[in-house]
């Protein structure tokens, strides 16, 4: 394995200029919780940036589109699954970044896509791993069956409507975390104060902090 091998075979990293680290992405339109909010008017996805601008971009898109077809190949083939895993392993192995964001772009697409990010956070204990989803039924299947997720993996449910908190009950009981959308101006993001930059903070990637809320944006 090498650099060059391990990227080929996950279709490259993304690199979202808000965040201090590498992230993975795959096509908006492919979420399947997203696609049926973006259509509502007041839903956190109605005006989805992933799904606008610089995502619209044919490089951007054809990037996106190669990610979506390796993962649902890895999701359907073992030793396919297998050079995803050890490839994403090797990357963030020998990569200096402490952090890594899973989907600025997409979401997961079932229960053992969910396994598959988890075993990779399992073989990276010195990476903390942020993925936020709207797929809460995924997530709660997930635990139904596996129990658990390691230590340094922040799943976040993200609430589906602006202004209307998140599903914090659930999240409790699997002792993951949320994300939310305000108009309120009481967001606890702080990029919005710093040229829309994560810089130095690392709240969303946080166990320890429970909810993360963003401006509406």
């Amino acid at each position: 394995m090498n650099i060059k091998l391990a990227l080929a075979n996950i279709g490259g990293l993304s690199n979202p200029s808000k965040m201090p680290c590498y992230g993975y992405s795959i096509p908006a339109k492919y979420c399947k919780t997203g696609s049926k909010l973006a259509k509502v008017k007041g839903s956190v996805c109605n005006k989805c940036y992933a799904l606008d601008n610089f995502y619209r971009m044919p490089v951007v898109e054809n990037a996106l589109q190669l990610r979506y077809e390796i993962t649902m190949r890895a999701l359907d083939n073992i030793s396919d699954r297998k050079v995803w895993i050890d490839s994403f392993v090797y990357l963030l192995n020998n990569r200096k970044q402490d952090l890594f964001r899973w989907h600025d772009a997409g979401d997961i697409q079932s229960v053992d896509h969910l396994r598959m990010i988890v075993e990779v956070a399992e073989q990276t204990p010195q990476i903390r791993h942020w993925l936020p989803t709207k797929e809460s039924k995924m997530v709660e299947d997930y635990f139904e069956i596996y129990g658990s997720i390691p230590s340094n993996l922040s799943i976040r449910l993200s609430g589906n409507m602006v202004d209307k908190g998140s599903p914090t009950k659930l999240a409790v009981r699997l002792g993951i975390q949320t994300s939310s959308v305000t108009t309120k101006g009481d967001h606890s993001c702080v990029a919005y104060k710093q040229d829309g930059e994560c810089r130095d903070c690392t709240m969303c990637w946080d166990t320890s902090n429970m909810d993360t809320s963003y401006p509406l944006h």
